[in-house]
């Protein structure tokens, strides 16, 4: 399970406070892997899509209002990522394999989160502060 010290932080408060909640997704989901509960574990992965795509449509509009240069390549990645977390509902909807998701969860999930804060949500809320302040 990842804590919050693991969780690389921002410049915009409010993006850390989502990128939070969504690590306690994750977390719960780790723990209903753990206990092999497949009922809360389809709960979960729909609660995490869903969680994702009001996260990443908020960066999104964000982006547009600060006219951030790099917005089609930032929202490119997350329509691939919202995508991969799509099919990955529905491979669990048909299979009800936890091992699946952990390896999800563990092989790409976090990894992938805490790169993409790391890189692409530092850089676009850095540029996005600079600009406020500016104005």
């Amino acid at each position: 399970m990842a804590t919050e010290e693991q969780l690389p932080m921002v410049s915009i408060p409010s993006m850390n406070d989502t990128h939070l909640e969504e690590m306690l997704i994750i977390n719960k989901l780790d723990a209903a892997i753990s206990d092999s509960n497949v009922e809360v574990i389809a709960k979960t992965i729909d609660e995490l899509l869903a969680h994702t795509i009001i996260h990443f449509s908020e960066e999104e509009k964000m982006m547009e209002e600060g006219q951030y240069p790099e917005y089609f390549t930032h929202k490119s990645e997350h329509d691939r990522h919202v995508e991969e977390l799509k099919s990955l509902v529905k491979y669990f909807e048909r299979t009800k394999d936890p091992k699946a998701i952990y390896a999800y969860s563990k092989g790409n999930l976090t990894p992938w989160r805490i790169h993409h804060i790391q890189t692409m949500d530092t850089e676009m809320a850095t540029y996005l502060q600079a600009k406020t302040s500016k104005a």
